[in-house]
């Protein structure tokens, strides 16, 4: 993938709404959520590749939908997938021990430096000028920073993980406003617990796991809001 561009073109979506495209990041990352607590998440490693490629498909397609630029989403996506490889290289399922040969990030994206590469993007990111897009943008690579994605830095942080997390979050603050609430229609569905008969044998899967998504998604709004201005290292 090329350096993020100077500014988001092409995109109107923030015009719907904060948050739209952590949104529909959703289930994917309640997969990650899933991976990262050692729950069950398939037992074939070939259906669940597929299953995540379905995943980002749809993901790709809805955000484009709702307005967002293909740049944008295609940034979104690759936080996503640095963040999933991650969960699972960590795991210790036996499930996915041969993952490491064959990284989402290389098949998707002919890319075997997420890790380093992540920080790249999100510091030009932080670099451009933000507008209400680029700032749903952030959203995305902020959240999986608080939900635990280190990348480069590992079980080691000097302090610079926490200050792009603080500065993340100060710039998406600066284009909605210090009460922009995160995400703010990350939710299940109100009709979410009637689950409907599907040939897909995922369906279930992820309604149960909209659960966690709830409960992850509370706990991350008073880890931002509660935490960071009390001033990281």
């Amino acid at each position: 993938m090329a350096s993020p561009p100077p500014g988001t073109q092409g995109g109107t979506a923030a015009a719907g709404g904060a948050g739209e495209l952590a949104l529909h990041m959703q289930e994917l990352l309640t997969v990650i959520a899933r991976i990262r607590s050692d729950r069950q998440v398939a037992d074939d490693v070939d259906a669940f590749r597929d299953h995540v490629k379905r995943l980002m498909a749809r993901s790709d397609r809805e955000a484009r939908e709702s307005g967002y630029g293909d740049e944008t989403v295609r940034y979104a996506l690759y936080a996503v997938v640095a963040f999933l490889d991650e969960s699972v290289l960590n795991s210790p399922r036996e499930l996915f021990s041969s993952w490491p040969g064959r990284p989402l990030q290389e098949e998707i994206f002919g890319d075997h430096m997420a890790g380093e590469t992540f920080y790249a993007y999100l510091d030009s990111l932080l670099d451009s000028s933000a507008g209400p897009e680029r700032a749903d943008l952030l959203e995305v690579y902020l959240l999986c920073l608080l939900m635990g994605f280190r990348g480069r830095y590992g079980s080691a942080d000097s302090g610079e993980r926490s200050r792009r997390i603080r500065r993340t979050r100060e710039t998406i603050d600066g284009v909605r406003g210090e009460q922009g609430a995160m995400a703010p229609r990350w939710g299940v569905p109100e009709d979410e617990g009637a689950v409907p008969r599907h040939s897909d044998p995922w369906v279930p899967r992820l309604a149960a796991a909209a659960l966690v998504s709830v409960l992850l998604t509370g706990g991350l709004w008073l880890v931002f809001r509660a935490l960071l201005p009390g001033g990281l290292a």
